[in-house]
């Protein structure tokens, strides 16, 4: 054992990067090397997870114990078999010195998964759920006895294991590590109702290019993974980052993670794997459920859309007749796909329609009619079109109170005006937007700071009813008069929307008229211009959007009703017009009014 430990000394294994990448040991601020692993069973050593040479040490010791092993536990030449490998690949280990455990476990573990190749994919973004805002990647394992059946095949996750969560929760834990995170393998096709079915999101699906020997490897690491836990920060240390991480094992050659910024995203990650060359083979989109019903909307004559929409009614429950030129497994067939979208949302409203929906099955299966339905244009665009997550403009503009200069940075992630490819349309999700102004002959304010805004506009229709919401707190300014004189003064803020949108959305040109959303709420601002230092009320908005190419419009009205905290009720009015040269390039002119105030500013936004 001495003539190996100095062997691995003289070689400096512990300062190789494989050994690194296995340890997860990355340089602290402080200059310090440390394991993102936060459970201490991953380690052989008590100081495993801060000395990378002690834990190769303690390693080596554990590899050649001769002491029994307790039932219910494996021999650590099993617990770590791409340890093992590497370690007895470098140091030639002589077999005649060591006993060399037969691994049936693993062995059978291996067997079962068994994959032909690998695939990264990637769930669009689901604004109606705090865990599913910013998308999610996974890695698919692709057996090639399920060629033709690939929802058999399994999916690798790593995700936080929050439990019961309300938004602000999830947002503070996620951003302060406050959730463990770990890997889990789990059958493809459960994502997948999960996905495509329940959340109505789409999937992509980008095959990757491994050699055999590099799918062993990832395989021995990811046995490995299953002792390792981790705190789970949604801004890096997330879904995405860990499985690019397990990947760099696999594949040594690669240095994807180097790529990566202080904030790793999902959109982000896939757009490193498409940079690499020869890494991604092909890509493929699975559209959800709710594509699936639109995809069979489209396809329909007027009357056949006529009848689908009288039937998912579901009270009348009637059964199409047969006439010339109508399919009648096409309408069938959405208003099935309608109910199970529909069950998937709300299961106790389903069961009052369960009768008509077996006798459609019955129904179902009589027909012999054929219809073909184009699936070829996705209805999502992939996450590797979408713009750079952070934000930094500036803007010039005249008031009411004088000209003014401005400076705006947002750590993350997507505004209403940003182009919406790669994105949800209509969607809202950022972070510490920040606002810096500064008026003629008056000191620079900060304006306004969005710790967290969300923003969920999706079109009521009679498949999907889904709700609008908006989300705003942090600080904000606010305009109020004092003898005679017009004042800025920051205050805290906090407002909450909740209503419908309305859109032609299966109209024949979708979308085309734009989005009109209807919403009511509360909003509560502490500041001591305020009657008893606060003012809160209700509110009442009229927002409508449209986005054509480069160019999209947003503007509204939003009347405020203060008199219950005995202040004055105020309006807020908007009209607003971006053009993106690209994705990182977005030029802004806005109109904004409100009472004792207007302005109008032309700004240049720089996304990277």
């Amino acid at each position: 054992m001495k003539e190996l430990i100095a062997e691995a000394k003289e070689k400096h294994l512990a300062e190789e990067t494989h050994w690194y990448r296995l340890l997860r040991f990355k340089k602290t601020r402080w200059g310090f090397w440390e394991s993102e692993v936060d459970n201490k069973r991953y380690f052989l050593s008590k100081e495993g997870k801060y000395n990378p040479e002690k834990e190769l040490i303690a390693t080596l010791y554990s590899f050649f114990t001769e002491d029994s092993i307790p039932d219910g536990l494996l021999h650590p030449q099993c617990s770590y078999p791409e340890r093992y490998h590497w370690l007895k690949e470098k140091l030639h280990f002589d077999i005649n010195r060591l006993s060399e455990v037969r691994c049936e476990r693993f062995e059978v573990w291996k067997k079962s998964l068994n994959p032909d190749s690998l695939s990264i994919i990637f769930a669009s973004y689901y604004m109606q759920a705090p865990a599913s805002m910013f998308g999610h990647t996974l890695i698919k394992l692709n057996n090639k006895v399920n060629e033709n059946a690939e929802l058999l095949d399994y999916g690798i996750n790593y995700a936080a294991n929050p439990g019961d969560m309300d938004v602000f929760s999830y947002v503070y834990k996620g951003l302060m590590g406050g959730y463990p995170g770990n890997f889990s393998i789990f059958p493809y096709y459960m994502k997948v109702n999960e996905y495509n079915d329940l959340e109505s999101r789409d999937i992509w699906e980008y095959k990757l290019n491994l050699k055999p020997e590099e799918k062993e490897r990832f395989l021995r690491h990811l046995w490995e993974m299953g002792r390792a836990d981790f705190d789970y920060y949604f801004i890096n240390e997330n879904c995405s980052y860990h499985l690019m991480e397990i990947l760099e094992v696999a594949m040594p050659e690669l240095n994807m993670s180097k790529k990566l910024g202080w904030m790793v995203t999902p959109s982000d990650t896939i757009k490193i794997y498409m940079a690499e060359d020869g890494l991604v083979l092909s890509k493929k989109y699975r559209p959800s459920l709710y594509s699936k019903i639109k995809y069979k909307i489209n396809e329909m004559t007027e009357e056949e859309r006529t009848t689908y929409f009288d039937m998912i009614r579901f009270e009348n429950a009637f059964l199409p007749s047969p006439e010339d030129n109508f399919r009648i497994s096409l309408v069938t067939d959405a208003v099935l796909d309608t109910f199970r979208y529909r069950n998937s949302i709300n299961n106790e409203a389903s069961k009052k329609y369960k009768d008509y929906y077996d006798k459609l099955l019955v129904f179902r299966s009589k027909q012999n009619d054929e219809y073909t339905v184009k699936e070829t244009f996705p209805l999502s665009t992939p996450p590797e079109d979408s713009h750079p997550l952070s934000r930094v403009a500036t803007s010039f503009g005249v008031s009411s109170l004088g000209n003014f200069a401005e400076i705006r940075y947002r750590i993350v992630y997507h505004d209403l005006l940003n182009v919406s490819r790669g994105h949800t349309p209509n969607s809202e999700l950022a972070f510490f937007d920040t606002t810096i102004r500064d008026y003629e002959n008056k000191k620079p304010e900060l304006t306004s700071v969005n710790i967290i805004k969300l923003t969920s506009i999706s079109p009521y229709n009679s498949i999907s009813q889904d709700f609008t919401y908006m989300v705003d707190a942090g600080i904000q300014t606010a305009v109020y008069r004092k003898n005679d004189e017009t004042l800025r003064k920051q205050v805290g803020n906090f407002d909450f929307r909740f209503g419908y949108s309305f859109s032609n959305e299966f109209g024949k040109t979708p979308m085309s008229f734009g989005v009109l959303s209807v919403l009511v709420g509360i909003k509560a601002q502490n500041g001591k211009m305020f009657e008893n230092d606060v003012r809160y009320g209700a509110n009442f908005s009229l927002l409508y959007q449209k986005e054509w190419g480069a160019w999209k419009v947003f503007t509204g009205v939003t009347a405020q009703n203060y008199q219950l905290s005995q202040n004055f009720n105020t309006y807020y009015g908007t009209f607003k017009v971006r053009y993106a040269f690209s994705n990182r390039h977005e030029l802004r002119v806005e109109v904004n009014g409100e009472r004792f105030y207007e302005e109008t500013l032309i700004s240049y936004h720089y996304l990277f």
